[in-house]
């Protein structure tokens, strides 16, 4: 069974379910023993695959969206720390990340969210050339000839005839699974550019588990 996030209340009266960025969250009453709540979503569990699926085709359109200066890097929280020093960059330390701008910037919002923009776009930009290289070599694969990153309303990646393919910024906040899974399917239309069942069956050879990912 898929995993799930468990929050336990002496106030709730019932057992509910939210699904939000591609993670399950019960709640509970408090005496609710696991092995009820496992059985009870056992019996949910095709709806809450369904819900899955549908969530990997929204796509939040804010840009990178920030909650009480928190932002999701990987599916991980990370606080964000704005301050003022003497040049302006953006460190990372112990799970926060530092944004700081200089004295001499006079709109420091605007120069916190390029920075912050840049720094996000330069961390997604390592993962997914380094997990394509990987998957190049392990499928056979020659190297794409171009890689883009950008934002997109309706689409997480895409590959087209000329063997260049695009990746939505929106990924660095997914987990890994998710974005591996993307780029795997993306390096599959080097061969067939659609979904056939050729092009499924040679996801599955090399992401076998697509299935709990996208179902």
């Amino acid at each position: 069974m898929f995993d799930y996030q468990l929050k336990k209340s002496k106030r709730r009266k019932t057992v509910a379910i939210k699904i939000y960025n591609q993670t399950v969250t019960v709640f509970a009453p408090h005496y609710v023993p696991i092995k009820q709540i496992d059985s009870w979503l056992l019996e949910k569990q095709h709806w809450i695959e369904t819900q899955l699926k549908k969530q990997l085709n929204v796509i939040d359109t804010k840009q990178y969206p920030i909650e009480k200066n928190k932002i999701k890097i990987f599916s991980e929280s990370v606080e964000l720390i704005f301050r003022e020093g003497p040049s302006s960059d953006v460190k990372e330390h112990n799970n926060a990340l530092y944004v700081t701008h200089s004295s001499r910037v006079k709109n420091y919002k605007n120069k916190y969210e390029s920075l912050i923009k840049r720094y996000l776009e330069e961390k997604l930009a390592a993962y997914v050339e380094m997990r394509i290289a990987f998957y190049c070599e392990k499928m056979d694969e020659v190297l794409p000839k171009k890689l883009t990153l950008a934002v997109y309303k309706r689409r997480w990646g895409s590959c087209n005839s000329k063997r260049e393919l695009s990746f939505n910024l929106h990924l660095i906040g997914a987990p890994h699974r998710i974005i591996d899974y993307v780029i795997v399917h993306e390096l599959a239309h080097l061969r067939y550019l659609n979904h056939s069942k050729q092009f499924w069956d040679r996801v599955e050879i090399f992401y076998p588990d697509y299935n709990v990912v996208v179902n």
